[in-house]
């Protein structure tokens, strides 16, 4: 049987992956936004990665896609909206 693994995920040490009021011009919530302090060593192993440097955070990013066959997004993390879904042209963050 295939295992289950979550990957990818900030959090921070009082166990919050995002702050309040999540909507379009915030999808992080107030507060955390994507170069933020909670994100910020992603975004800066990615753009290491990118440019082939090496380091703790670099490892980490890169071991954390290998052999993921699929992702599962639920709703909250496609995108802010609440209750019906009544907007179609809505195409994710």
């Amino acid at each position: 049987m295939p295992k289950v693994r979550v990957h990818n995920v900030t959090i921070s040490l009082d166990g919050f992956a995002a702050g309040a009021n999540q909507r379009l011009d915030a999808p992080f919530g107030d507060g955390v936004g994507w170069g933020d302090d909670l994100h910020s060593w992603f975004v800066s192993a990615a753009e290491d990665s990118a440019a082939e440097k090496s380091g703790i955070d670099v490892d980490y990013f890169v071991r954390g896609d290998r052999n993921i066959g699929a992702t599962i997004m639920g709703r909250n993390m496609f995108g802010p909206q609440r209750g019906p879904w009544e907007d179609e042209s809505w195409k994710g963050w």
